[in-house]
């Protein structure tokens, strides 16, 4: 059947959504879609996958084709890919190579050295908090498929690591964001330890995605103060820890790709991405209304909803896209009710929940987790 998937353009991208197909595929929803594949990912992510596979005894080159990833793109640098097909291969090898937590042993073999020229700017932090802002400034500008917010408090500051699904990608094998998450969550605990040492625990750390049968693995890695089925994906630092000073970072051998210099890298992430990402963060906290997004970047509502309208879109497309977006990280990766999950997204109850679900997907979030669950 035809499936309108939020029929808005994305300005940001220069497209506009257009009508998918839905199907069944491993017994998971897959969109097929009608428009161009995007690609704005370094194929330097993938770097180490090839090799990690082969460790399993596996073909890297068979799961790149099983997901319409180029091959080549395993090998080389210096290409781009479409996020969710990263997500896709990511997700594709973990069951593969029969190991929940492939993506665990990928993050040791990676590392911020991989983020082009945002590395550089890595290295000229000269504190934690510092670093934090770096990354939350210009990750996206990296790699738009991660949303990496900072929420500061009391206790310290929470960059979020969120694996933000953008709506006119085509829908793959898998659905789920779990392998994805949890690869740039462990980066970054192996990079913060690198830093401040081997024995560095964050204040806490959080998941979106339920908790795994045997969690030990998670635990080794991310400390005690672990917990899933959370409103983010996110780790805390202390204030104590974000007041550190770090020593001056050596450099690593990294990929020269003549594009990309230091002094390309600003902070010029699209307007259209701001607004998603602030509409995100609020959303948790049930302050996601315009004017509340619109006084956390820092303008007016009439300019927030003026330059949405100069790139083609609105407001309200923008949260509604949010809103399906988490639905399906939800409906996917946590154990979340339909009232819980309704709760989070803002709706009054779960049937106001189901009717907006419907309305964008053409089924309600019952059928949906149903299908994606059988087999």
């Amino acid at each position: 059947m035809d499936l309108p998937l939020l029929q808005r353009d994305i300005a940001s991208y220069g497209i506009v959504v257009s009508l998918a197909k839905l199907d069944i595929s491993r017994n998971n929803l897959r969109l097929k879609s009608n428009f161009p594949m995007i690609k704005n990912t370094p194929s330097r992510a993938l770097t180490g996958v090839a090799s990690l596979v082969e460790s399993y005894g596996y073909d890297p080159d068979d799961i790149a084709r099983r997901v319409d990833l180029e091959p080549s793109a395993l090998y080389r640098p210096d290409l781009l890919i479409e996020g969710g097909v990263f997500n896709d291969y990511l997700e594709e090898a973990a069951l593969v190579c029969g190991d929940r937590f492939f993506s665990l042993k990928l993050a040791p073999i990676q590392g911020w050295h991989l983020l082009g020229p945002m590395w550089q700017l890595i290295r000229q932090a000269k504190t934690v908090d510092e670093l934090l802002r770096v990354i939350a400034a210009h990750l996206e500008s990296y790699a738009s498929t991660i949303s990496s917010p900072l929420v500061e408090d009391e206790r310290g500051i929470s960059i979020s690591l969120e694996a933000r699904w953008d709506p006119h990608w085509r829908r793959g094998l898998n659905t789920s964001r779990v392998q994805v998450v949890e690869l740039a969550c462990a980066i970054f605990m192996h990079e913060m330890r690198r830093l401040l040492g081997t024995n560095w625990r964050p204040e806490l750390v959080q998941f979106r995605h339920s908790a795994p049968e045997n969690p030990r693995p998670l635990y080794k890695v991310f400390g005690e103060k672990l917990s899933f089925n959370q409103d983010a994906n996110a780790i805390l630092v202390s204030q104590a820890d974000c007041k550190r000073t770090i020593a001056p970072i050596p450099d690593r051998p990294t990929f020269a790709v003549q594009h990309e210099t230091p002094v390309d890298l600003k902070r010029n992430l699209p307007f259209v991405l701001e607004v998603d990402r602030a509409i995100r963060l609020l959303l948790n906290k049930d302050e996601a209304s315009v004017d509340s997004v619109a006084g956390a970047l820092g303008i007016s509502a009439r300019t927030l909803q003026h330059r949405l309208r100069e790139s083609d879109t609105t407001y309200q497309s923008l949260f509604d896209i949010a809103r399906v977006d988490l639905a399906l990280e939800y409906l996917n990766d946590s154990d979340l009710n339909m009232l819980a999950i309704s709760e989070r997204l803002g709706f009054t109850d779960a049937a106001a929940f189901s009717r907006f679900f419907k309305k964008h997907l053409k089924m309600s979030p019952r059928d949906y987790a149903k299908r994606i669950s059988q087999g």
